[in-house]
């Protein structure tokens, strides 16, 4: 069996329990005294959990902001081992760190607003970054001449992995 297969069947897989899943998940939960009921039976969520899972996302997301600035200078190091010119992508990915602090707070006083307008921003940092260094190596190799310019137009994927949010 090759991995084709093995993806093709995993997806199948996980196709088939989410359409078992949905059905029970989108079942009305009528509320009562502020608590869910659903075939006669009180749903509530302990408070202490809730708080704990909170705590385990605000952890786990400010580890991904801080993986994501070393991500992005090491690409800057990277580049500037090679002679190209990373100077805008550095004001970006300055930018892009001035952030953490806000991020922090607004996870901390879980506020959605707040963290859909920095997400919305980081978004923004992320793929002006990914911009910058597309046309720093193209403007790098465009100047060594055709044999670079190959090269520097094979540098324009989606860069996903890159400040993944």
């Amino acid at each position: 069996m090759n991995t084709k297969s093995i993806l093709k069947g995993a997806f199948l897989a996980f196709c088939l329990i989410g359409m078992l899943a949905l059905p029970a998940a989108a079942a009305p939960v009528a509320q009562v005294n502020g608590q869910g009921i659903m075939n006669g039976k009180v749903n509530s969520i302990d408070d202490g959990l809730k708080e704990d899972l909170w705590n385990n996302h605000v952890q786990y997301r400010l580890k991904l902001f801080d993986m994501n600035v070393q991500h992005g200078t090491d690409v800057i190091k990277i580049l500037n081992d090679h002679n190209i010119d990373t100077t805008l992508m550095q004001t970006t990915l300055d930018e892009f760190s001035r952030k953490r602090s806000e991020l922090q707070t607004a996870l901390e006083n879980q506020d959605k607003d707040a963290l859909k307008r920095i997400n919305a921003e980081l978004k923004e940092l992320r793929q002006e970054f990914l911009k910058e260094m597309r046309d720093a190596i193209r403007a790098h190799y465009s100047a060594a001449g055709t044999a670079g310019t190959a090269r520097a137009t094979a540098v324009t994927g989606s860069g996903e992995g890159l400040f993944a949010l």
